[in-house]
């Protein structure tokens, strides 16, 4: 061998291991950067042999402390489902798979929730060398949500129960009576505000048409406070019924509440009054032309005694 010849295959020589140098400061740097990467990445050959896993995946996945390097994936995670697997097959033959959130259910019976990726990567030259998971474990995501929504539900269900709950009170504090045909009474108790008097409106309206009744006798017994907003709420009330037929009367103003009425100058004229519930009745029964009459028993037979 010539002199030449000898210093081009020291040359060679010199270069391949340059070359192999680079290429393990090339697989350190993969390696590294692989293993302390924030996120959970593995490289698994086409045996589906581990050959990098960072050290978020082994958390992930209740792996730390295994050296799992050259192990089978399926030994490592004997758990996973076949329809994984088959994904995995297709990305062996190049396909390139995803999922959002994808349910696994493990051995104990416990679900995971997995938002992963799989690719095939390529040998130099460009025959597939295996697959790359890069996957996140969502299930605390999940199950926030989860109870988020269960949340929401046990609110709005609360919710709609204690709208039942003050409707039945509405109703309760606003209750139509009929007495007698064609005639009802609204008996109200406690307070009269805007959003009230709307009710109160409301309730007698309906009870006006649901009953065909033609007198309406709103008892104010109960009210204590008569005030200039409460006789303008009392006095629209009157006015619409009027406009379906029916006529009303206010009954149970007491003398404090005559006198306060007096001292504001509430003027009640247009409304037709009287003293209390029974007089209230008794005028409604004389418009209709009916009347209350005392029922006469008929004479007991003298007993006959042999």
């Amino acid at each position: 061998m010539s002199d030449n010849s000898a210093s081009e295959v020291e040359q060679l020589r010199q270069r391949c291991a340059v070359l192999e140098d680079e290429l393990r400061a090339v697989e350190e740097r993969l390696r590294f950067f692989v293993e302390h990467s924030p996120a959970a990445i593995a490289m698994l050959d086409t045996e589906m042999r581990y050959i990098l896993a960072s050290q978020r995946w082994l958390t992930d996945y209740g792996l730390e402390g295994m050296n799992i390097v050259g192990r089978s994936h399926y030994e490592i995670l004997p758990d996973l489902p076949e329809r994984w697997k088959e994904i995995h097959r297709r990305a062996l033959a190049g396909a390139f798979e995803e999922a959002e959130e994808d349910p696994w259910t493990r051995e104990d019976g416990s679900t995971e929730w997995i938002t992963w990726k799989c690719y095939p990567w390529f040998k130099g030259d460009g025959a597939i060398g295996g697959i790359v998971f890069f996957t996140e474990v969502v299930t605390k995501r999940i199950r926030e949500r989860q109870e988020l929504e269960e949340s929401r539900e046990q609110l709005r269900a609360t919710v709609e129960e204690q709208e039942r709950l003050i409707q039945a009170i509405r109703e309760m504090s606003t209750p139509v009576v009929p007495i007698y045909d064609e005639i009802i009474v609204l008996p109200l108790v406690g307070s009269i505000d805007s959003r009230r008097s709307a009710q109160i409106m409301e309730a007698l309206l309906s009870g006006i048409q649901h009953y065909a009744a033609e007198i309406a006798i709103i008892d104010i017994t109960g009210v204590s406070v008569v005030d200039t907003s409460v006789a303008n709420h009392l006095i629209q009330t009157t006015r619409a019924a009027s406009l379906l037929g029916a006529h009303c009367v206010l009954v149970g103003i007491s003398a404090e509440v005559a006198q306060a009425m007096v001292h504001l100058g509430i003027d009640l004229s247009t409304v037709v009054t009287r003293s209390n519930l029974q007089a209230g009745i008794e005028y409604a029964l004389d418009r209709l032309g009916k009347q209350i009459t005392t029922r006469v028993s008929a004479p007991t037979p003298d007993l006959l005694v042999r």
